[in-house]
């Protein structure tokens, strides 16, 4: 069979997912001056993100928008590369820049031991800071203005989410081991961590060389996330960029991520001695733009990609404990299921939603339900889209959407009145008379028919003007 993995026609689909996208989204205006060094005049229609954007003028850190490692004594994820360690004292507010500090502090007391894949076996003499995102962000440009640590350490701005990673940039600003070049290079990179995938998980990088010293002077960099790419800045200017068709199965990052800046030690370029400390790590800001979207539902989510996020303030718990997917009963899995990477079949992302009709009852239904809190809609009118691609097999066979609290059935859609073998767009207009109740979900009810296969993919709502 030959799957189109892509629609010419979506190729405008924005890429704000958070449902209410206006509640928490700034457009740039007089008010709000702040625009893309890669875009000054705005002819993206960029908007700022201020959930994950931030200017560092206040006389503290903003806790609402950063968790900083290691308080508490508890740690997100890891504890920094040894020999050094996360220490939250080293993570803190200046002349308005978010300052991260690198310290000689032997007689600090370390916590626990480093993993056994790290090249140094103890936490001991240098304390560093790691500061992360509560929010996450999907797609968009994101653009930091920093000065690199003059020492044997990084200075990093990168993303983590569901099975993937994003380093914008993790750059060293004094090399004291081997060759020099990574003192005046920007390097982007991304990171594959599905299970069962080779140790060496980073499948995908760039350098670019900078004119002088990452430590020397404040730069702008920047990326632009796409659904189907990756584009790198540099001062505003674009340096490279990447596209998903041709990295095939490299092509990782298609769920949201919060954000981190970190300093650490990377020993193969060296390890800082007492006389290199104390260093810096000056972040001037990070600015996160987003095109306007209306769309009401989580795009990664309904696209099938990974589960939703239902806590952003789940530091320093793992992502996970808070995350929930798709609940498909025993019963429905034998003929519903999300697909793998390896399936390959999608419209947008790398996964979509199969109904398989010769495995299930024609009289049966086989029902998907999103996570409780997954649907928040206002009264109003609104308008259902998604993808479906139906194989020539398939007859008889229709797709309903349940809306649970205030329950509402949406009109049925006959797939086997669809045409076969492409992917097409589907819709389905209704009236909400009342606010989502705050367990509002969605149920997926599949019917009839008993051969042939459906695929789904993209949910949107999006209110009717």
């Amino acid at each position: 069979m030959q799957f189109c993995h892509y629609l010419k026609s979506l190729s405008a689909v924005a890429v704000v997912t958070a449902a209410m996208a206006s509640l928490w989204v700034a457009p740039a205006n007089a008010d709000n001056p702040l625009l893309p060094a890669s875009d000054p005049d705005n002819a993206g229609n960029w908007q700022l993100n201020t959930k994950v954007s931030d200017e560092f003028n206040g006389d503290s850190l903003d806790l609402n928008k950063w968790y900083v490692s290691g308080t508490d004594g508890q740690f997100y994820i890891w504890k920094g590369r040894a020999p050094s360690q996360f220490a939250p004292h080293n993570a803190y507010v200046e002349d308005g820049k978010l300052i991260l500090r690198t310290q000689w502090q032997p007689d600090y007391p370390f916590v626990g031991k480093p993993p056994q894949r790290q090249e140094i076996k103890a936490y001991e003499n240098i304390t560093t800071a790691a500061v992360i995102s509560h929010h996450t962000v999907l797609f968009g440009y994101m653009e930091v203005k920093v000065k690199i640590p003059d020492a044997p350490m990084t200075g990093a701005f990168w993303g983590t989410g569901y099975q993937q990673e994003l380093d914008v940039f993790e750059l060293v600003g004094l090399v004291t081991k081997g060759n020099k070049n990574p003192e005046t290079t920007f390097v982007t990179s991304f990171h594959d961590w599905r299970p069962g995938h080779p140790k060496k998980n980073k499948v995908w990088k760039h350098p670019h060389k900078t004119p002088g010293r990452t430590a020397e002077n404040f730069y702008v960099y920047g990326v632009e996330w796409l659904p189907d790419g990756l584009k790198m800045y540099f001062n505003g200017e674009l340096v490279h960029q990447v596209q998903q068709q041709e990295l095939g199965d490299r092509w990782v990052l298609n769920n949201p991520m919060e954000l981190w800046f970190d300093s650490e030690v990377f020993p193969w370029h060296g390890i800082p001695e007492q006389q290199h400390l104390p260093a810096f790590f000056e972040i001037d800001y990070v600015r996160v733009w987003q095109r306007p979207d209306d769309n009401q539902l989580d795009r990664a989510f309904f696209g099938f990609e990974g589960p939703l996020q239902m806590n952003p303030h789940h530091k320093p718990a793992p992502r996970m404990k808070s995350a929930e997917f798709w609940f498909i009963d025993d019963q429905s899995s034998v003929a519903l299921a999300v697909t793998d990477f390896a399936d390959n079949i999608y419209t947008t992302g790398r996964k979509s939603l199969r109904f398989d009709l010769g495995k299930t009852d024609k009289q049966a239904e086989s029902t998907a339900f999103s996570p409780a809190g997954s649907v928040e809609l206002g009264p109003g009118r609104y308008r259902l889209t998604a993808n479906v691609w139906v194989s020539e097999q398939v007859q008889n066979s229709q797709l309903q959407v349940v809306l649970e609290s205030p329950w509402q059935q949406l009109k049925p859609i006959a797939l086997d009145t669809l045409p076969r073998g492409q992917w097409r767009e589907i819709a389905v207009e209704f009236n909400q008379q009342q606010a989502s109740a705050a367990k509002d979900r969605m149920r997926l009810v599949f019917k009839g028919g008993n051969q042939g296969q459906v695929y789904l993919d993209d949910i949107a709502i999006r209110p009717l003007k």
